[in-house]
Parts: C-alpha cells; structure tokens; sequence
C-alpha cells in the first residue's frame, strides 16, 4: 500500500459536525506572545554578545548557536515529562515560569550602570530560555491538537497548524523589527544601544503569553499521561535486541521479539516510533540551512547596503522579511499553491512537501552564494603572502611625488594614495614637496599588512608612522555601518564632535599622535563636524566604508577634507529578497508539513515525544553549522554552494527512505491488522 492510498483511506473516513474549539485561540495567542519574545530577543543576540560583552565574532557565532542548539534540544526533556509525567498543561506552565524568569535575569544582566557579572548573568538567562523554550515547543502544538477529536475533525486540525505557524511569524515580524530599533536608543547608562529595552519588551511579552494560557485553563482538553512511557520504550527494545540476539526464531520485525513481555499496542507504537526516527534523520541538514538565516545571511547583509532613500535597513531587520513571507505564504500555499501542485500531480502527501520543501532549501543557498560572489568582488582585497600594502597621507596643500616604488606617484594636496603589490621588504623611498621639502629613506614593510604614514612637515618633510600593522583600516564594519579615523598634522590635542540628527560621537586626537581611534559610527547618513564649539565642516558617509577625515591647521583657520579609503557597499540589501523566498516556501513546505505530520503520525501516547524528535533535528542542524563553521573549509560563497549540494543529496537519500516508510496504524489498516495477528498469536 502506498502513501497515497493510505492518506486517502483517512480522508474517506466519514466526518462528523463538531463545534470547533475555542481553547485554541487561548494556545494560539500564548503562541503568539512566546514566539515574539523568542525572535525578538534572538535577533538582537549576535550583536549583543560581540558589542556588549565583547566576544569576538567566532565566540558570538559559536555561543549563539550553541543557544539554539539546546533551544531544539530541551525539547526531549519537555516531551517526556508531558507524556509520562505531569501532562502537558502543567509542563507549560511550569517551564512557561522559568522561561519568563530567564528573560528577566537576561534583561537585568544587560543593564550596563549597574555593577553585576554581566556576562554571567546574561549567560544564565540564556541557558534559562533555553530550557524554557525548549520545553515548551514540543507541548504547544501538540496540547492544540489535543483539542479536535480524530479523525472527525482532520480537516480542522491541519488548518489549526497552519495558524498556529501563522502566529509564531505574527510574533516573528513584530519583534524582528521592533526589538532592532529598540536596540538602538541610549539608555540605562549606555552610550551606543539599549540592550535592557530590546531585551525588557520580549521579557513582558512572554509574562502575557503564561497569562493568556492561564486563561484558557476551564476550556481545555486534558489527557493524562501515560506512565513513563521513556522506560517502557527502553524496556521493550532492550529486550526485544537481547531475545534477537539469543533466539533462533526468525521474526518479521526485530521488535516483534519483545511480544512475549510487552503488548501488541506499546510494540506497534515504537515501530512507529522508530520509523520516524529514521525518517527523520536526514532532516537535520535543512535546518542547518534554514538556521543560517539568523548569522550568515545577516553578516551578509552587513555587507550590503540598505538605503533606500527614504529608508535605511540595517542588518538584522532583513530576518523580519522572512516572517512578513511565512504570512503571505501560508494562506497563498493554502488554497492556492497546493490545489495546484495536487491537479499537476506533484504534491500531494505530507512526505512530498517535505522533499520539495528540501531542494527549495537547496535552490535558496546557490542562489545566497552567487550573491555571495558579487558582494565579494567589490570587498577589499587586502597583500597576500610576500607581499605588502603602503597608505601615504599628505597633509600639505601642494603635491607630493613617491619615487622608488614602481613608477613616480602623485599625491594631491589633502589626499592620499594606496601602493598594493609590494614586496614585502625594506624599500628605499623619496618623497618631495614643494611646500613641504624632502625625505629619503627605508620603510620596513611587513608581510601580509598595511603600514600607513602621515606625511608631516616638522624642519622639514618627516613620514610619520600611523600603523605598522594597520589592516584593520581597510576591513569594513560588521554592523554595516561606515568606519572613521581622524587625522591631524598639528601637534595639539584635538576633540572633535561628529553630529548626525540621532547621534554624537566623540574624537580625540591625543598631543603629538596625530590620529584618533578608527570608530564604528553608530549610523550612515550626514554628520556636522565641530571643534571646541566651532562648525567645520559636513560630512556624508555611507554604510560599509571606511573614510579618514585630515584636518589640517592653516593660520587658525580649521581645514577638512574626507577620504575615501575603502569603498561603501555598493550592492542593495533588496538583492536577497530571491533566497528569503525562495527558503521561505521551503519552511512553509518543510516546517509547517513537519509539525502536522508528526502530530498525525505518532500514537496517542508518544505525541508530545515524537514532537520534540521533530524539534531535535534543528538542534543537530546547528551541530552541523557550528562543526563547518570550526573547519572553516572555504569562503563564504563556496561554504554556501557546500551547503546546497549537501541539502540535494540529503533530499535524495530523504526520497529512498520517504518510499520505505510505513505510515502509523491510525492511517493504515495494514497495521490493524498486524496487530490482530499478534494477539491471536499471543492467545
């Protein structure tokens, strides 16, 4: 008996009229408020850890999927203590506590005028949610479709997961884009971003979600748990392995040898079981994809430019187009998509969606890596081995000339030259000026680094060092943002305010160090340069450069001129709308199918269990990132491609083990009927 046939001996079960039940809208609006404070606080994360508690970004990026990881993790604990402990209402509520606890404490921890272990605190509020998330999910879908009576109302229960997915991304949009404007006001003692408001709203909206659920509890439908169903499965397949292994009888299924111990019923549910977990191995590759939503495609973004005109985007926003697409697909897949693809014949089971869903997942990641490769080719190419890179500054108003690198070189008065290709060695050089005079002499070029000198007039014309090892002035930002350094050919101290209509920043160029700090400027757009209450000048920078501002004293009057060292983004963050649709129909395909087909699938007893299987493979997805990410094979784009080619042949072994699959008893008779065959042979 094929799928096929099998979902069409359900779907010709006679339906009976019952009243649809209202406790859902109660689980659904819980939903709701949990998973905005879920996307919320996840997608200001990254940021938090690298420019709050200062982590590098391989730290940032490793502690923030491991935190996924054990988000997709904890969902066994929660399964197992709904279907063989306390039940799923209670499951829900208790871990409903500690995950409310755990944005609190992560909100207080990142509150930076008060002095608390900040990273401490901030670490175990994230182990808190968790565990509180984590224990949550496999429950709430699950305690939803507890409510519609089988198979009566079938119909009903597949559109509940449909809305059900619909309020998680109702929650996603609003706090995917809300929490990264929060982030960036000034409060609590912060100078750049408002952590404890990013973080304090999800906090509030997860207390609603425990309240919303609360209110529910008169109307729901409960059903007890039965036993320690862990221990059971255990039992009966220790056993039935120890009696394989022994007898000499030969059986059709090895868990068929644990039938003189345990029943018909609990050994017909573990294949199921069994077969799901099969089924479900290969699944864990499309979350490593999906999950890369969250880090890689927002780095990405960082890289991009995001002004519209009338609007700029800043990076972790381009997440919040996934969730604005789940809610036009879902009722767009609904009654239009798959009425389609089921007339054309290529979709009609749950199994089918998901395979297609998966290559979907495929097509998305090589049409991210050719993207990758565009925005690759306007990046910043920085001296190889052997070789070296040299930054000259002239800060006088007339001409320099470079003579014993190459060709003769000429720098404009106020401007600059970048000399690649260098051999990385002491190289003999003289610079004249004629408003400046001569120097001759060796530079050390070093290796593999950009060794950048401020031309100064002391006596006479004098190379002042900036940076022996200053690549970093032509890395971009990794909040997108542009990159600025000041420098100054007088000796005195200078502070500098850089105005926009959101933000001030402070520079200060220290006596006799010509140069400030290189600064992450906290937005692009136009800035009012003063000193000591006096206006320079305005200055316009744009997302992703790198600029240096000269500032040069002539007869007391204040001089500027901006430099363009590395080039802004030139690449619209608007080019990554084709991978968020496309991975989008693929969630829509493979999630929402997932959700609903293990629910189906699974007996009454392992439902919350089998659940959390599902949920499982996400965390193995981020196992799977976090192992690549540690080799670091290739650059980003072939690290992409890499993905996609994994996504294609995990979806081919998918289709041999989908074929193999044999569906639970509730949707087949064949396995009523095996069962009754394992009772008789039992009497």
């Amino acid at each position: 008996m094929t799928t096929e046939d099998q979902m069409e001996i359900v779907n010709e079960i006679p339906e009976k009229k019952l009243k649809y039940p209202k406790s859902v809208f109660f689980i659904i609006s819980n939903e709701f408020c949990e998973r905005f404070s879920y996307y919320g606080m996840r997608g200001v994360l990254p940021l938090y850890l690298k420019n709050s508690l200062k982590y590098n970004e391989n730290s940032s990026t490793i502690i923030y999927h491991v935190f996924v990881m054990l988000c997709y993790f904890t969902p066994v604990f929660g399964g197992i203590m709904a279907d063989a402990w306390i039940g799923k209402y209670k499951t829900i509520l208790y871990v409903s506590l500690l995950y409310a606890a755990g944005n609190i404490v992560l909100s207080v921890g990142s509150v930076e005028g008060l002095a608390l272990p900040h990273k401490e605190l901030s670490l175990l509020g994230l182990f808190m949610i968790a565990v509180g998330t984590g224990g949550i999910k496999p429950c709430v879908s699950s305690f939803g479709g507890d409510q519609f009576v089988i198979p009566q109302q079938e119909r009903e229960l597949q559109r509940f997961f449909s809305v059900f997915y619909f309020s998680i991304n109702a929650g996603s949009v609003i706090s995917s884009f809300l929490t990264p404007i929060l982030r960036q006001y000034h409060c609590l003692g912060s100078d750049t971003d408002c952590y404890p408001l990013a973080f304090g709203l999800p906090a509030a909206l997860m207390v609603a979600a425990v309240v919303f659920f609360v209110l529910g509890s008169p109307m729901y439908k409960h059903i007890k748990p039965e036993g320690n169903i862990v221990l059971d499965v255990s039992g009966c397949v220790g056993h039935a392995v120890v009696r394989k292994i022994k007898s000499k009888e030969k059986k059709k299924n090895w868990l068929d040898y644990a039938d003189d111990k345990y029943d018909s019923k609990l050994i017909a549910d573990i294949k199921v079981l069994m077969s799901l977990i099969v089924l479900f191995s290969p699944t864990i590759v499309f979350w490593a994809l999906y999950e890369q939503q969250g880090d890689k495609w927002t780095f990405q973004a960082s890289r991009m430019n995001g002004d519209l005109g009338w609007y700029t985007i800043i990076p972790d926003q381009m997440q919040t187009l996934n969730a604005v697409l789940v809610l036009v697909f879902i009722p767009l897949f609904e009654y239009i998509v798959y009425p389609i693809l089921a007339k054309l014949r290529l979709v009609r089971t749950s199994l089918q969606k998901l395979i297609w869903g998966g290559f979907l997942a495929a097509l998305a990641f090589v049409v991210s890596g050719i993207l990758e490769l565009k925005i690759n080719e306007n990046e910043p190419t920085l001296p190889g081995s052997g070789q070296s890179e040299l930054l000259l500054y002239n800060t006088f108003n007339c001409p320099a000339r470079v003579e014993g690198i190459g060709n003769t070189i000429n720098i404009s008065p106020l401007s600059f030259t970048d000399i690649n290709g260098i051999p990385a060695k002491p190289t003999n050089v003289t610079i004249t000026s004629e408003c400046g005079g001569s120097w001759s002499g060796n530079f050390e070029l070093q290796d593999e680094e950009v060794s950048s000198y401020l031309l100064l007039k002391e006596t006479t014309l004098v190379p002042f060092l900036l940076n022996q090892k200053g690549s970093s002035e032509m890395l971009k930002s990794e909040s997108t943002y542009p990159k600025l350094k000041i420098l100054y050919s007088g000796a005195n101290q200078l502070s500098i305010f850089m105005t926009s209509t959101d933000n001030t920043e402070k520079f200060i160029v220290e006596s006799g160090k010509h140069q400030s700090e290189m600064h992450d400027m906290p937005q692009s757009g136009k800035y009012s340069v003063t000193i000591d209450g006096k206006a320079i000048s305005d200055i316009t920078m744009s997302q992703g450069g790198v600029y240096i501002l000269m500032l040069e004293d002539e007869a007391n009057n204040m001089v500027s001129q901006l430099l363009t060292i590395v080039e802004p983004n030139s690449i619209n963050m608007l080019w990554q709308i084709p991978q968020y649709i496309i991975i989008t129909a693929a969630e829509i395909m493979f999630s929402i199918t997932g959700i609903e087909f293990s629910y189906s699938e699974s007996p009454e007893s392992m439902r919350s269990v089998i659940s959390s299987l599902w949920l499982l493979t996400d965390s193995f997805g981020n196992i799977i990132v976090l192992v690549i990410a540690g080799f670091k094979m290739a650059d980003e784009a072939i690290e992409m491609f890499i993905y996609a080619g994994l996504m294609a042949v995990t979806m081919i072994v998918f289709i041999y083990l989908a074929r193999r699959y044999t569906i639970s008893k509730k949707k087949a008779k064949e396995l009523e009927e095996s069962i009754a065959v394992l009772e008789q042979t039992k009497i």
